[in-house]
């Protein structure tokens, strides 16, 4: 049977307490590995996996999961992927947990070399929840990522009890780099292995050390995502759910990855239009890197400043078509909510596309755009995004560090619309 909500946060509690008086014999284990993370799954009401990573291989590392207090901790074996880059060697251990009980309360803990280190709390969604809730970043890529600690833990603070938390892309500012890996990794702490993280590749986790275009190999390392069923492209894109939304994380980055990985915008806009159409849920929700509008970046596509960009120009007909009801993005370093936008016009049907961050110190000066509905003052101070939906109503708030809100966007779905997955017209 499962821990029961109240006993697993009395079992969660004393095990807190214990560590902070070291009765828990897991200084070893902290020392020996990192980055603890809970990554998202498919079905997050039934699985979860488990994700940590050193710099060298034990004799034995594993997880435990915690399901019931009067039985032992079940043992759960890992695999790991060895990776040797920017002149550090990497082992990325990840734990698959099927078959989990929705709507429960588990523990789960690392053992590294017979040495156990603290538990942490896994909770499933239930079956056929009814509401989903979210932290949003994005742009978290620093040169002190203790810029991004501060936000990440002011937003935890603020808004943590949700059922997921998402960076939208440039999670660090060299995707080759072992220090911005190994600086993002301490900047996040624990927030990832207390709730679920959902990643998106942007566009400098495919910068080289020499800052030229360079496969994506120490995020995809990073992360064991949901498969998506493509052999040339696992973890590139990816889908989950979360009680009435469904989620689809979208790679932006098929310029840059053209002549290293071709092939990309193709297979990935087939699958997603698969996807999107089989989705049964309410709500359907896009989250990528690189925004629907240009501003002033350069786009090869069109060989034009300003207007939409190669990402919106390739990417919106399909939102249109499928139904999509809310695209977030990132990557212009600013916050924007366009509201709905159809067929490239400003509607009152249609996906609303919001632009959000940084949740880093790499701030800039983006000019206005004529689709701007809300625009915040330049240079942007950091900010990010929450989320809440039910069946029938959506809502996504940004707010500054401070707390203070910036904008708040509502959207609402008839009973009938909300059981075929179709949105409202406003």
């Amino acid at each position: 049977m499962p821990l029961s909500r109240r006993n697993f946060l009395k079992a969660a509690a004393a095990s807190v307490l214990a560590l902070w008086a070291g009765k828990i014999p897991h200084a070893r284990a902290a020392a020996s590995y990192t980055g603890l993370r809970q990554i998202v799954t498919h079905d997050m009401s039934s699985s979860r996996t488990i994700m940590w990573q050193a710099h060298a291989l034990p004799q034995d590392t594993h997880l435990e999961l915690h399901t019931a207090t009067d039985a032992p901790a079940e043992r759960i074996d890992a695999s790991y992927t060895r990776l040797g880059q920017d002149d550090a060697v990497n082992y990325f251990f990840a734990a698959s947990l099927m078959g989990l009980t929705p709507g429960s309360f588990y523990a789960f803990r690392v053992v590294w070399d017979g040495a156990a280190g603290p538990w942490y709390p896994l909770h499933t969604g239930s079956a056929g929840a009814k509401t989903c809730t979210a932290l949003l970043l994005t742009d978290s890529q620093c040169a002190d990522y203790a810029v991004f600690r501060r936000v990440l833990d002011a937003a935890v603070q603020q808004h943590g009890a949700v059922d997921f938390l998402a960076d939208l892309g440039d999670l660090t500012d060299n995707g080759e780099s072992d220090w911005h890996w190994r600086s993002f990794t301490a900047a996040m702490g624990d927030a990832w292995a207390r709730l679920p993280f959902a990643p998106v590749m942007g566009n400098h986790e495919c910068y080289g050390l020499q800052w030229q275009m360079c496969l994506p190999t120490r995020y995809l390392a990073n992360f064991v995502l949901p498969p998506n069923g493509s052999p040339r492209f696992p973890g590139y894109y990816y889908d989950f759910t979360v009680g009435p939304v469904h989620f689809f994380v979208l790679n932006t980055q098929f310029l840059e990855l053209r002549d290293l990985r071709p092939g990309l915008a193709q297979e990935q806009l087939l699958w997603f239009r698969r996807a999107a159409a089989a989705a049964q849920e309410p709500w359907k929700v896009v989250l990528m890197h690189k925004d629907i509008l240009a501003y002033d970046e350069y786009q090869e596509g069109t060989q034009t400043t300003g207007g939409f960009s190669d990402v919106g120009n390739a990417l919106m007909p399909a939102f249109d078509a499928l139904g999509i009801d809310l695209v977030l993005t990132g990557h212009m370093h600013t916050y924007r909510n366009r509201g709905h936008i159809y067929a490239k016009q400003l509607s009152d049907h249609g996906p609303v596309y919001v632009l959000s961050g940084p949740a880093g110190d790499q701030t800039y000066t983006v000019p206005a755009d004529p689709l701007d509905k809300v625009a915040v003052p330049q240079p942007t101070r950091n900010n990010y995004l929450t989320l809440e939906a039910s069946e029938t109503a959506l809502a996504l708030h940004a707010w500054y560090v401070d707390g203070t809100p910036i904008d708040t966007i509502s959207l609402t779905k008839d009973d009938a619309k909300a059981k075929a997955g179709h949105p409202q017209k406003k």
